[in-house]
């Protein structure tokens, strides 16, 4: 029963990976941005794992009997994020407004070259790879600390490549560390959820407590760009947020400040931080906040195909990603 289980997530992945891909015959740009903004996601889980399974072997606590096992699980899912940016690479011309357009600077021709931005991304999956072969018990914590800091300097910068330089024209030294917020913040939402899918954790006040912190990171990073756009009055970084004035995009901004906002004031009541199905519901409620957000930041102006790549694609690797993460706690049973 277990392996047809995989075997339909499998079949559902492909199907939804595929009716993503198809679309690109209708519009390349919409049909590959939607799937640069649940690859995102997919990648960033991981990411956002291998951070949090790094930073287990640097602050030792109760939180890691709960969650060493699901981010050592998450790390199976490596090889099918670098294979999900496959067709970002490829369509990078349909993607970026930069790739093949004269650079407005010195520094932009030479950053947003098409093989230096390539090499980088791969360059990412590879490091993510390694750390996440390496991160076992026996690591030392100085190798542990080296691979934290390599992976989050990596991770500030591929995610401005990824998302940020879809508008060459915006700047944000925080936008790094906004997109590595999304990431520990998805990653730890999906930790729990696949801890309480294994039984009832043993500090679930601790995992409240963890999920709370995370989400007051994400929500000062959220709102700090902006704050300090609109106090300077940038004209070039106003512009960014101007494209987020539409209805789809300013609904979608509200959809995504309630599904994290509510768990965020919820996880403030010690009854929620201590009962696992109430930190079951915010975990969820928070993924899909996630998933909402990084569609806010990528898709903006593009309109409903592109809306629809994002949410066939979303499916296909959520499904891949779901049969993933059960074989290897099937092998790890095993």
């Amino acid at each position: 029963m277990i392996r047809r289980g995989e075997r339909w997530l499998g079949i559902a992945g492909a199907s939804g990976a595929l009716a993503g891909l198809l679309l690109v015959a209708v519009d390349p740009r919409s049909a590959l941005t939607g799937w640069l903004a649940a690859a995102s996601l997919i990648a960033g889980i991981p990411a956002g794992a291998l951070i949090l399974l790094l930073m287990m072997r640097l602050i030792a606590g109760k939180w890691e009997e709960d969650l060493r096992g699901p981010a050592r699980l998450f790390g199976a899912l490596w090889p099918l994020a670098a294979l999900a940016f496959v067709p970002v690479l490829l369509g990078m011309a349909a993607i970026y407004p930069w790739y093949g357009a004269p650079p407005h600077s010195a520094f932009a021709g030479a950053w947003l070259n098409p093989a230096f931005f390539a090499a980088r991304t791969i360059g990412w999956f590879a490091l993510g790879w390694f750390a996440a072969r390496r991160a076992t018990d026996d690591l030392g914590e100085g190798v542990a600390a080296g691979l934290l800091i390599a992976l989050v300097l990596a991770t500030n910068f591929v995610g401005s490549d990824w998302l940020m330089t879809l508008d060459p024209k915006f700047a944000s030294s925080g936008f790094g560390l906004q997109v590595i917020s999304f990431d520990v913040t998805a990653a730890l939402a999906a930790m729990i959820l696949l801890r309480l899918a294994g039984g009832e954790p043993r500090n679930p006040g601790v995992l409240g407590g963890l999920l709370l912190t995370v989400l007051l990171l994400w929500a000062y990073f959220q709102f700090m760009p902006f704050l300090i756009v609109w106090s300077g009055n940038l004209p070039d970084n106003v512009g960014w947020y101007a494209v987020r004035e539409s209805t789809g995009a300013v609904a979608a901004m509200a959809a995504a400040a309630l599904l994290g906002g509510v768990p965020l004031f919820a996880l403030l009541a010690p009854e929620v931080r201590n009962s696992s199905r109430s930190l079951g519901l915010c975990a969820i409620s928070v993924l899909a906040g996630k998933a909402v957000e990084f569609a806010w930041l990528a898709l903006p102006g593009l309109g409903l195909l592109a809306i629809m790549s994002w949410l066939l694609t979303l499916a296909g690797l959520g499904c891949f990603a779901a049969a993933v993460v059960q074989r290897g706690a099937r092998e790890a049973g095993a």
